[in-house]
């Protein structure tokens, strides 16, 4: 096995359009075991919808079971017919839990689990399109890892 240097970036998911066609649309899974502090970048570049229309970008991480998958945190809402944006989401080992705190749902939006962390890191989307009107949105997500 190769060993993980830091810090390193990881692309989540590349820059490109995504359309409503797929809700949930998880992208490749990175490894993350070693890291203390994961900032990950969600960068917008175009929303071509409509009012009504959105965005939602999850960053999840692979839990101790290797098997299920814990929301750690929802960047804000993107619009459907917003502006080219950029939100920050940071995860840090160094953050101070609850004891205990359920992660059987995903995060509101805007919401992030700071003290979540698990084996691997991936980004997942949902597009919703209000009035079936074609929604899509270019975008990518991008993760620091330190």
């Amino acid at each position: 096995m190769m060993a993980e240097h830091y810090p390193r970036v990881e692309t989540l998911l590349a820059s490109a359009v995504r359309t409503t066609a797929v809700a949930n649309a998880a992208g490749a899974a990175v490894s993350c075991a070693r890291a203390r502090r994961i900032c990950c970048l969600l960068d917008v570049t175009d929303a071509a919808g409509a009012a009504g229309d959105t965005l939602d970008v999850f960053i999840d991480v692979l839990g101790p079971d290797g098997a299920t998958w814990l929301n750690a945190g929802h960047f804000a809402q993107v619009a459907g017919d917003s502006a080219a944006v950029k939100h920050w989401l940071v995860l840090d080992s160094a953050s101070v839990a609850a004891t205990s705190f359920d992660v059987s749902a995903d995060c509101a939006a805007g919401v992030t689990k700071p003290y979540l962390f698990g084996l691997q890191l991936r980004a997942r989307h949902t597009l919703v399109d209000a009035g079936a009107h074609g929604q899509s949105a270019t975008f990518s997500v991008s993760a620091f890892l330190q």
